[in-house]
């Protein structure tokens, strides 16, 4: 029979990014900074076109005709120009250095941004194949203008940080023209899928669960949403008969654009049986799944893991990989054996 798991991810929520943030605006580089921990980005948008640049909710009925409401595909805009001016700064500022320096100096630059030196070398390797002009090689850095450094930069930003987009607010009717303008455009702007959501249902679905009972405000939400469609005489997005899918199928989107390094520790080669104090190293650990979790996931329609008893995640069970670990993209040897020595699995010092 085939086994079930769960495969746990870290999000960060690194909100408040605001146009001009490149230039010390918001949170500014502060902001910016956060990204170097992430491997994939998903980028929440309002879809509906009801809110402003700052954030700002301006109403349904607002609109770019109505009321200076943005564009989903703006929003992409300008925060794939801020990604890029961001990046592209930090180079430019310390460019006579690097174009004195050579090659090496630009490997130490993009090495900034949580990258090991074997991406940047692999991403200078294809990036040589495209130059034609000889004075344009990178043994040649003092002749590049500042186009071939923003070819560099977003040739860059594309392998360093694929984006997803959550398409949000999927409930309201300006949402099914602009979303669908976005998902036909794809892929722009650095974004190279997206999912239409509603934060709004898919909480109410997860708080039903929790508490076993349906809140009224759904059913207020689900006759408001029936009547928007008679109104309007466009077709919803989503049904209310149906569980929403929507985060689900973002963080499904984000793991395919840069699937992690999947490693199951085992005692036996044979048998792949576990290994022995690994799960006593993890048991506390928030990402283990809860009743609720697997509620809402069975509720969904999808199956609970196979080390599931019904209550908790039984440790006793014996299944072959049963425990895994999820590392980055490009993880070697070396880093499974520090993780599993941190946990106290293993001893010693590793040999190369």
């Amino acid at each position: 029979e085939k086994g079930r798991r769960m495969i746990p991810v870290v999000l960060k929520d690194v909100a408040g990014l605001v146009p001009g943030a490149y230039q010390g605006r918001g949170r500014g580089n502060q902001f910016l900074n956060d990204l170097t921990d992430a491997t994939v980005l998903i980028h929440v948008v309002d879809a509906s076109g009801t809110s402003d640049t700052e954030g700002n909710n301006i109403g349904e009925e607002g609109g770019e005709e109505g009321g200076g409401g943005s564009h989903p595909l703006n929003d992409l805009e300008w925060v794939r120009e801020e990604l890029l001016e961001w990046v592209y700064c930090n180079l430019e500022c310390k460019w006579e250095s690097v174009a004195r320096r050579g090659k090496d100096k630009l490997v130490e630059m993009f090495s900034g941004y949580n990258q090991p030196q074997s991406f940047i070398h692999t991403l200078l390797h294809h990036l040589e194949k495209h130059i034609t002009h000889e004075e344009n090689h990178l043994s040649n850095l003092s002749f590049w203008t500042t186009g071939d450094l923003h070819r560099l930069v977003s040739a860059f930003l594309e392998l360093r940080f694929p984006m997803t987009l959550a398409l949000n607010k999927s409930d309201l009717p300006s949402t099914y023209s602009k979303g669908q303008e976005v998902l036909n455009a794809l892929p722009i702007h650095g974004a190279h899928t997206g999912t239409l959501l509603s934060a709004q249902r898919e909480m109410a679905f997860c708080q039903s669960r929790i508490t076993q009972t349906v809140p009224s405000s759904t059913n207020t939400a689900a006759k408001s949403l029936s009547s928007r469609k008679e109104n309007t005489n466009k077709p919803s997005t989503t049904e209310s008969s149906c569980p929403p899918y929507g985060v689900w199928s973002v963080l499904h989107s984000a793991l395919l654009l840069h699937p992690p390094t999947l490693v199951y520790p085992v005692s036996d080669m044979t048998t792949y049986a576990p290994l022995p104090l690994f799960y006593s190293t993890i048991s506390a650990d928030s990402p283990l799944p809860s009743p609720t979790m697997i509620r809402c996931l069975v509720d969904a329609g999808g199956t609970a893991p196979t080390c599931w008893n019904g209550v908790r995640y039984d440790e006793t069970r014996t299944a072959p990989l049963r425990d895994c670990l999820v590392l980055k993209p490009g993880s070697t040897v070396e880093d499974v054996f520090t993780v599993l020595k941190y946990r106290g699995c293993l001893g010693g010092e590793f040999v190369r």
